[in-house]
């Protein structure tokens, strides 16, 4: 399988020689000191942990991609390797609907072929980076480059279709988003973005479905714990981990106007969906 030949090439790459390289040029950049003990020590500083808040690991991540971006091909894997789960769900979700046709001219290409392009162009996208205009949200920003620069642009009905995926039973407008009994402006919009946002953040699928079913579709504890054949408690326990999911994604990522929405969408999943 494809993600288990990258882990194994990952794992002896990152005990070699040009890692260890790598990890002695790099303690010498003041963004990275201390956190070069090894490559692993080094990706969870990057954001891999989740503990480390956003604004430090786009911090390490940028540092990365300026050695990147002057040719240091250790570091670009570095960075590469910080995105893999996020390519690798990407690459799940293409193939699965198909969306590989457009790949290197193959239709239906699978699971392999989509995740192979998509490696090819992250690198590409890591060494040119545009640090200057893009400090931020590092991570997320270079798996949304990555997927432009392989299928291109998507018309609105395709790209709205994680709304669909967020709120699978609701019946969708032009724009693909849910219509039947849904708010189209004010909180309920900026909810569902900031849903689907989480999404290219990698939160896993059934946390933001759970979140929608209950935040923004406006179904009851008791409905969702009906449908799911489960408690009252098991539903509650199930949103309070999804909720941690969004706002680890979300919150310490937000900046200009995003930095008042989110705080307020991530409020109104909690509260709402109580």
């Amino acid at each position: 399988m494809a993600v288990r030949r990258w882990q194994a090439d990952w794992d002896s790459w990152s005990v070699g020689a040009e890692a260890t390289r790598g990890l002695r040029r790099w303690a010498g950049e003041p963004a990275l000191a201390g956190c070069c003990g090894s490559v692993t020590d080094l990706l969870a500083a990057c954001g891999r942990d989740r503990a480390v808040p956003v604004p430090v690991a786009d911090g390490r991540l940028a540092a990365l991609i300026a050695f990147a971006r002057a040719g240091d091909r250790a570091a670009a894997r570095v960075v590469l390797e910080r995105v893999m789960p996020a390519l690798t769900v990407q690459a799940a979700k293409r193939a699965r609907r198909g969306g590989g046709a457009g790949v290197s001219g193959v239709t239906g290409a699978g699971f392999s072929e989509v995740l192979a392009e998509l490696v090819g162009a992250a690198w590409l996208v890591i060494c040119t980076f545009p640090l200057d205009r893009r400090p931020r949200k590092i991570a997320v920003n270079v798996v949304l480059d990555t997927v432009y620069r392989v299928f291109g642009y998507r018309p609105r009905m395709d790209r709205a279709t994680v709304y669909l995926e967020l709120i699978p039973d609701a019946p969708a407008g032009l724009d693909g988003r849910p219509v039947a009994g849904w708010d189209r402006g004010g909180s309920s919009a900026e909810l569902l973005d900031v849903l689907a946002e989480s999404v290219a953040g990698g939160v896993e699928l059934r946390h933001l479905q759970l979140l929608a079913k209950l935040a923004v579709a406006g179904r009851s504890q008791k409905q969702v714990a009906a449908s799911a054949g489960i408690t009252d408690r098991g539903v509650r326990l199930r949103r309070d981990a999804a909720v941690r999911a969004v706002r680890a994604v979300i919150l310490p990522a937000a900046d200009g106007d995003h930095a008042e929405r989110a705080p307020v969408a991530a409020g109104r999943i909690a509260g709402g969906a109580a």
